[in-house]
């Protein structure tokens, strides 16, 4: 048991690094955006944010994917990386169909990847959620003064 979990904790924290540098890269481009102009971003402006924050998110959580994909293969759980691919998707997702199986020794790893999904699935939302927080407060607040200083 306690060589899976070390093997999990040098994932986990394999897994933070480029996470972070995905979630730093979205910051950034966020508030340049955001920043970019006197108005609000518009309609065409605040879709292609939205849209650049899922794209670099979705990538950072397949790259974490096919880390843990590429640690089931040096562990000898599988014999291909579609299929050590396949299996980590869904511990990553908590989605679990259960068609592949881990050998008894390795299969604490399931679960732990699940976690580190959880944690980044969570981040990721808090982030896409933030950024469509501060989009619709500058939306409302140019809403309402315009009337404020309209006719």
């Amino acid at each position: 048991m306690l060589w899976p979990l070390m093997v999990a904790a040098a994932l986990l924290s394999a897994c933070v690094l480029p996470y972070g540098v995905a979630m730093t890269l979205i910051v950034r481009v966020a508030v340049r955006m955001i920043r970019g102009g006197s108005s609000p971003p518009g309609f065409t402006k605040s879709t292609a944010l939205m849209s650049i924050v899922t794209l670099i998110t979705a990538i950072a959580h397949l790259a974490q994917i096919a880390l843990w994909a590429v640690a089931f293969l040096m562990c000898g759980q599988f014999s291909d990386f579609e299929t050590a691919f396949y299996y980590s998707a869904q511990n990553f997702t908590a989605l679990g169909y259960g068609d592949l199986l881990p050998s008894e020794q390795w299969r604490l790893l399931g679960p732990l990847e699940a976690v580190n999904g959880v944690l980044a699935f969570g981040l990721s939302t808090a982030l896409l959620f933030a950024i469509l927080n501060r989009l619709i407060a500058n939306h409302i607040r140019a809403e309402i003064g315009n009337r404020i200083e309209g006719p």
